[in-house]
């Protein structure tokens, strides 16, 4: 992957430019195009080229790469004047050298037409929404499972839940029910499992896995932080909410949201009542037990699915209209609102996409491999996936407007 350069170095990669007068190449519309740093403040460049360029239109962002001793480095740039040979652009954020030796990002060249399609079905809820999209995955059914067969599988579920816990229900979220106490707030603001095995310890210490889906003291503190209690509060509060479950005569918690998309359906509620000394049950509580559980919620959600329980729900239109920012070939980038609806859109999605150019039309998937926010926009950085080497030489040659000679070829960085 690309490194980015920051601080010191940035400045001192930037200083060259003016130093040693080192060229800057900007590639559009298959024709490679070269600029000189001519001063550097604080918050602008100055450009300045002898020729006419193309695609330069103020508050455009382009890419601009150079060649310091073998090492090449690009950056992005925002066009703020233009006037005859000098070209005023915003200072980069931050510099990219490559590491791997991938395809020089350039404008979309402007006889080329791209289109992004989500490969998941959309859905439109009546359902409290979290921050993450949940990926679909192999959810691996025991083979003795019917994904359809949703009341085997609750059967199955609470078989396992009453071996540990001798008390459960299951909240379906709808206009007329949400989420309001503190432990409902918790794992459906961020999508994770609540588990307190013991209502007379503390939180578990969880693995940086688990960290990742329970809630820990972290989670606990930013909520509490939200409602406004204060730093020097925030332990008390959390061992006071685990006292009072057991005040409440709990003696182990476990909730699990059920996740659907960027929806939280609802949640399984398990517990077991009682005292630490109360007879014990079959099987532990225990974090085995709470992943049980987990695997259980994405199950069942998934045969909710598959039963046409969010069909009403379902969008047809999969088109994504996003922005394309850029191209190369082993990739491109493009930008969409920051928005709910692109919560869908998480490093590892993978979308298809149709190149359409005057000779050929490529059909062949990207996967999002990095997401930012700058300002309103959300931009996502994507590479190609199972595109063909002939549609990967004809890409080549059409955005870049001449061949792949390989290792003859000059190749910048594939940050994308």
């Amino acid at each position: 992957m690309s490194t980015q350069i920051k601080g010191i170095e940035k400045e001192y990669f930037l200083s060259k430019l003016i130093g040693e007068q080192i060229p800057l190449m900007y590639v559009y519309n298959r024709k490679n195009y070269t600029f000189k740093v001519d001063k550097i403040s604080k918050e602008e460049m100055e450009l300045i080229t002898t020729e006419p360029v193309e695609g330069l239109i103020i508050n455009r962002k382009i890419n601009l790469m150079f060649d310091y001793k073998g090492l090449i480095i690009s950056f992005v740039v925002e066009i703020k004047d233009i006037s005859q040979e000098v070209i005023i652009t915003s200072m980069p954020a931050v510099l990219y050298k490559n590491l791997d030796r991938s395809n020089s990002r350039v404008s979309v060249p402007t006889d080329l037409q791209i289109q992004l399609t989500s490969m998941e079905d959309r859905y439109s809820l009546p359902y409290p929404k979290y921050s993450v999209f949940e990926i679909s995955e192999d959810l691996a059914f025991p083979s003795d499972m019917d994904p359809k067969d949703f009341n085997a599988l609750m059967a199955k579920m609470l078989t396992v839940i009453n071996e540990c816990a001798n008390g459960h229900k299951i909240v379906y979220y709808s206009s007329s029910v949400l989420p309001e106490k503190v432990e409902e707030r918790l794992v459906t603001e961020n999508g994770k499992t609540l588990f307190i095995p013991s209502t007379v310890d503390k939180l578990p210490d969880f693995t940086e896995k688990q960290q990742r889906y329970m809630v820990t003291s972290d989670v606990f503190k930013r909520y509490f932080e939200s409602i406004g209690v204060g730093e020097a509060f925030l332990e008390q509060s959390i061992k006071q909410f685990i006292k009072n479950k057991c005040d409440e005569g709990l003696a182990g918690v476990l909730l699990v949201p059920l996740l659907f998309q960027e929806y939280v359906v609802g949640y399984i509620f398990a517990w077991k009542s009682g005292s630490p000394s109360s007879k014990p049950m079959d099987k532990p509580f225990n974090m085995a037990f709470a992943e049980t559980i987990r695997q259980y919620s994405k199950w069942l959600v998934f045969s909710l699915k598959e039963r046409g329980y969010f069909e009403a729900g379902h969008m047809k239109d999969r088109v994504i209209n996003g922005k394309i920012s850029d191209i190369s070939a082993s990739g491109l980038r493009f930008a969409v609102p920051n928005s709910f609806m692109f919560l869908t859109l998480q490093p590892g999605v993978e979308i298809a996409v149709t190149l359409t150019s005057p000779q050929r039309d490529i059909h062949t998937k990207v996967k999002i491999r990095r997401r930012y926010k700058e300002g309103s926009l959300v931009y996502l950085g994507c590479s190609f996936v199972d595109m063909s080497p002939t549609d990967t030489q004809y890409l080549f040659e059409f955005i870049y407007g001449k061949p792949n000679r390989g290792s003859a070829e000059v190749l910048f960085s594939g940050n994308v």
